[in-house]
């Protein structure tokens, strides 16, 4: 039962079948999608969209001398943190989910799939032959107009973290484990200890997320806007429809590339 722990494989390669991997802890696993939001207060002009935006090799030399020896290349796009993108504390007071199937429904895509396309293009996280520009540009049209930001990638993002954070304290499940991508910073909290707010800080950073017992597990990869939940399949049920988690469960076939799978 230890060993995707006692490794430290808390997340599959990426061809092996998602519940194949995680088969001999958990029954179940749930593709979780990383909402879009809204901000209150936050009107069209000032909507920054995405967490990224892209630069030039001038602009980024001139913030960073570690990009002083580039040269220009017509195959390089360089992608920069957006300064204009909310902070975790405005999303969590501010913050207005908008999910994925009211994009699905009102801004022309076929799938969720194709929306996960669009994400990924827009910050380069894909290889050519898999980039969609013109999904991407549907789905930025949509969402300027509509005042609509991103999910930011690699990370359980704040709207995520909220439900976590209560539902492990509903399901008294509030010690945990918070560890980073190669377990070379793992730390043990009490969540019945932490505000929600004081949570959502303090876990920047971290991918990992399971209570003592292990009995569940949150997990995410660099360039995703989705999370896993691992669980028994009663309490997998139980907490994504109290807790309004959006998604779908794994089948036998269900990989990490579900967006580019046929």
């Amino acid at each position: 039962m230890e060993k995707i722990f006692d490794t430290n494989s808390l997340y599959p390669g990426y061809e092996e079948p998602l519940k194949k991997h995680f088969s001999a802890v958990y029954d179940e696993v749930f593709v979780s999608l990383s909402p879009f939001f809204k901000v209150k207060g936050k009107n069209e002009e000032e909507t920054a969209v995405s967490g990224r935006e892209i630069v030039s090799l001038e602009e980024i030399q001139k913030k960073d001398g570690t990009f002083k020896n580039f040269q220009p290349s017509d195959n390089r796009v360089i992608y920069s943190s957006n300064p204009n993108y909310p902070i975790e504390i405005e999303i969590a007071e501010k913050g207005i989910t908008v999910t994925w199937q009211y994009i699905l429904e009102n801004a022309g895509f076929k799938s969720l799939q194709e929306i996960s396309l669009a994400l990924k293009t827009s910050i380069g996280g894909l290889n050519k032959e898999y980039r969609t520009p013109e999904l991407q540009e549907v789905l930025e049209k949509f969402t300027v107009k509509n005042s609509i930001y991103h999910p930011t990638e690699g990370r359980i993002t704040v709207l995520s973290l909220i439900k976590i954070y209560h539902c492990l304290i509903e399901i008294r499940k509030a010690e945990i484990v918070i560890a980073d991508e190669f377990f070379q910073d793992s730390e043990k909290i009490d969540l019945s200890t932490l505000t929600c707010e004081e949570f959502i800080l303090k876990v920047r950073g971290y991918v990992y997320f399971f209570p003592v017992d292990k009995t569940l597990l949150f997990t995410i990869e660099w360039d995703s806007f989705f999370f896993l939940i691992c669980g028994d399949g009663e309490t997998i049920e139980q907490i994504v429809t109290q807790f309004d988690f959006e998604g779908f469960l794994c089948d036998e076939n269900t990989r990490h590339n579900w967006d580019t799978d046929d």
